[in-house]
């Protein structure tokens, strides 16, 4: 999880959001259409905000097409936030499907990428290599409810490791061949893993800070 700007609300939010959660609430269903919540430019734009990631897991998405659009406050919740923009998140399956609900464990006891920074999540969440750890009650509630810790994630986040890990020997094997320190070329391209386009940035934006390199 990295920290997010919620960007403009979608014209086609600006247009129909309130038909549409007028239309859902008379309608007496449980659920929104989610082919409404989920349109082509809400989903663009949730795209943009987090460099086509999960909002949670920080897993890239090859397409558009991907990902889950989630009710951070759920439907059952609150029917009137059902399109309300600040409401729709991008969400990867394994964090979305079967998350506990907000009264089994609540928004306010996990991390939010749009109400915390960078620094603050890095003081509750931490990683032993692909592995997340939780390092308060906050971090290990944020791992709870989103499942970051599930094989799949380890798994992914171990290739993307492993890309790292290669290109820094490469480095290190350069160095000392030629007798020197890294240059600054050098840690540029390490310090690319930590941006925030980039798979699972926040494992590589913690061991870079470790090793003094961000």
């Amino acid at each position: 999880m990295r920290h997010l700007v919620r960007l403009p609300k979608p014209a086609v939010l600006l247009q129909r959001e309130v038909n549409w959660t007028n239309a859902f609430i008379n309608s007496g269903n449980i659920r929104p259409n989610n082919v409404q919540y989920g349109h082509l430019e809400i989903r663009t734009q949730l795209h943009n905000i987090s460099f086509k990631k999960c909002f949670y897991s920080e897993v890239k998405f090859a397409a558009e097409t991907e990902g889950q659009v989630d009710h951070y406050i759920e439907v059952s919740e609150n029917k009137n936030l059902a399109f309300d923009w600040d409401n729709l998140f991008l969400s990867h399956k394994d964090s979305n499907q079967g998350k506990p609900s907000n009264i089994a464990l609540p928004n306010n006891t996990t991390l939010n990428p749009f109400l915390h920074t960078d620094n603050e999540i890095e003081n509750h969440i931490s990683f032993e290599d692909e592995c997340i750890r939780g390092i308060s009650p906050i971090g290990l509630n944020t791992i709870q409810k989103y499942k970051l810790d599930k094989d799949i994630y380890n798994i992914l986040r171990s290739k993307e490791l492993r890309k790292f890990e290669q290109c820094l020997i490469e480095i290190l094997k350069k160095m000392n061949l030629e007798n020197r320190e890294m240059s600054v070329q050098e840690q540029n391209i390490l310090r690319q893993f930590a941006q925030p386009d980039y798979s699972f940035s926040l494992m590589f934006r913690i061991i870079l800070k470790k090793h003094n390199l961000l």
